[in-house]
């Protein structure tokens, strides 16, 4: 039996660690504090559960990224590369559509910028890197046919949605709980896009073990959601059918990633270290 043992090289050690930074700068801004985004984020965000929802979405991706960085072989981390390609380019790709919106020439802007403008190609490149030294993919711990089908269903449409939402934005703003603007939209568009191509990632790599390193992300989205939303209720349309589709597709997602934590419990193979 073959085992997935590639080390990590520094270069993408370290650009870990950049990402990392960039995630606990996001949290310190709009996810503690969506209310300040006019001097504290790039660009000023209204109403501020928008900002929060958006600051939900960083939660919920710190645990992975900080697993990330402790992880020693790159076949643990690889499922997340190709996501975080995905969702940086249309977070760059939103920003020079909306250039206008943005608090260009302020810290926050340049921070923001930064963290969108540098991982595409930093990113692809070392996912060339790094499967250059790796071997061809092994599927020895594959995922139930079940949960993979939920993943690439789940996931593709996801995705899909989160694209065509990005072309035509106004569709959502009409039917959303709260007020949003096109900008707000394809910023939430990505996030959509980043959880949907993970969930088809996890599906390609088919592996139990190869795939947890992104099953806290899928875990704690609901949670984190619920949380920003408590904390300014009076903003939340509560009756509104996106809203409860929005919470539903959550707990599935939700459910997926604490199946793919716990393991397949039928079987008795043995874990392999990360």
């Amino acid at each position: 039996m073959t085992t997935d043992r590639t080390p990590i090289t520094l270069p993408l050690r370290v650009w870990l660690f950049v990402e990392v930074l960039f995630g606990l700068g996001a949290i310190s801004s709009i996810t503690l504090f969506p209310a300040e985004t006019k001097t504290n984020f790039a660009w000023p965000i209204q109403p501020v559960i928008m900002a929060a929802l958006l600051g939900a979405f960083y939660i919920a991706t710190a645990p992975t990224l900080v697993l990330a960085l402790f992880a020693r072989y790159w076949e643990s981390v690889r499922v997340i590369v190709l996501p975080a390609i995905a969702f940086t380019t249309v977070e760059l790709v939103a920003t020079f559509l909306h250039w206008d919106k943005f608090s260009v020439g302020t810290v926050p802007f340049y921070v923001w910028f930064a963290s969108y403008l540098l991982p595409p190609p930093i990113f692809a490149a070392l996912y060339w890197w790094q499967q250059r030294r790796a071997g061809p993919f092994t599927f020895n711990n594959p995922l139930n046919p079940s949960i993979r089908q939920v993943l690439l269903g789940l996931g593709g449409l996801l995705t899909l949605v989160a694209v065509i939402t990005f072309i035509f934005p106004n569709w959502l703003i009409a039917i959303f709980p709260w007020k949003m603007t096109p900008l707000t939209t394809r910023a939430l568009c990505g996030w959509l896009i980043a959880v949907g191509t993970l969930m088809l990632s996890m599906a390609r790599e088919n592996d139990r073990y190869r795939v947890r390193l992104g099953a806290p992300q899928l875990i704690l989205l609901l949670p984190a959601v619920v949380l920003q939303l408590a904390r300014y209720p009076e903003q939340v349309q509560w009756d509104s059918p996106t809203l409860w589709v929005g919470l539903v597709l959550l707990a599935i997602i939700g459910v997926c990633g604490l199946y793919l934590a716990l393991g397949d419990r039928r079987s008795a193979q043995v874990s392999q270290p990360v």
